[in-house]
């Protein structure tokens, strides 16, 4: 792992050194000093969504048998690979939030409230999928032992959509300075998240730590978007998920009519719910006219992106 992210380092100082900038490595302690003052309460708030993605097995461990474990944790780990999804379509986004956060406002709320519409946009469909096609993908990607843990498959899948939707956050306060609210909001979810697992496990099983998921997510994605409407910043969420929801169940219907047929089938049906989803969305009118845009200028920059680091390339070869 050390060595992986030592080469890791030295990639990107080599592709920045040569196509961009040379940056000279200095001592400034007092600049050390206060990054990591302002880093330790957003690398404690990560660190306790970390934590708290472990914490379901861990008490489920603590208070059940390893029965029930096994039966929560192969939904779990197949829900949490698609963790990834949001967490490097995220990352890109800082750096247009760090730049209009205390230059320009109101462009930031612009960034904000489109983000949260895309990774809505793009979370629904695999929440659809999860919850419509829970026995197939445990069938195939576990075998038929694992078909109980279908009602936590499906919760697992509900709590996709605030989950992705809570990786833009950290991100958000890190631009406007707030960490700490990002820590103390992190910490109380947590604690609530511990409190319902305790009160939830004993009475549903290896089904609680499923619901005390989705409650836990749904919470802390409130508080966060309650504390940026404070700051001046509304997420305006009411206005826009309706609409993708609405495509989500449509696709939904799609899928649960074609969850007992033969693979062919499932494959075709797959496919039309996702043209399902994207007829109602453009038939409630879901993007507007500046998103269409700003979604044309970014498919017409691939290509002079593609020629651009082509040449750069060949010029340091």
């Amino acid at each position: 792992h050390l060595v992986s992210n030592v080469l890791l380092w030295n990639f990107y100082h080599i592709v920045v050194s040569r196509l961009y900038a040379r940056i000279p490595l200095r001592i400034d302690v007092p600049l050390w000093k206060s990054l990591l003052v302002s880093a330790l309460p957003m690398g404690g708030g990560v660190m306790l969504r970390q934590l708290a993605l472990q914490l379901d097995i861990l008490i489920l461990t603590w208070m059940t048998n390893l029965t029930t474990v096994g039966l929560f944790s192969g939904p779990y780990r197949i829900s949490m690979a698609l963790r990834v999804i949001p967490q490097n379509l995220s990352l890109p986004l800082y750096p247009l939030y760090s730049r209009t956060a205390h230059l320009s406002p109101a462009r930031f709320g612009e960034a904000y409230q489109w983000s949260m519409k895309f990774f809505a946009l793009i979370s629904i469909p695999f929440a659809a999928f999860f919850i419509a096609w829970s026995k197939p993908i445990l069938r195939l990607a576990l075998g038929a032992k694992f078909l109980p843990a279908l009602p936590a498959m499906q919760l697992l899948g509900l709590g996709l959509v605030p989950f992705f939707l809570s990786t833009l956050f950290q991100y958000l306060f890190a631009a406007l300075d707030e960490q700490r609210r990002f820590l103390v909001s992190t910490c109380a979810a947590s604690a609530l998240r511990i409190l319902l697992l305790i009160i939830l496990i004993p009475r549903f099983g290896f089904v609680g730590p499923s619901m005390a998921f989705v409650c836990a997510e749904t919470l802390i994605v409130g508080i966060w978007i309650f504390q940026l409407t404070r700051l001046g910043f509304p997420a305006n969420l009411g206005h826009v998920i309706w609409r993708p929801l609405a495509g989500g169940f449509a696709m939904a219907l799609v899928l649960f009519a074609a969850a007992e047929t033969p693979l062919l089938w499932q494959i075709g049906a797959a496919a039309l719910s996702v043209i399902v989803y994207g007829v109602v969305l453009f038939a409630l009118k879901t993007f507007s006219m500046e998103e269409m845009h700003h979604a044309r200028e970014g498919i017409a920059f691939v290509s002079p992106f593609i020629e651009s680091w082509t040449k750069k390339l060949k010029r340091n070869t």
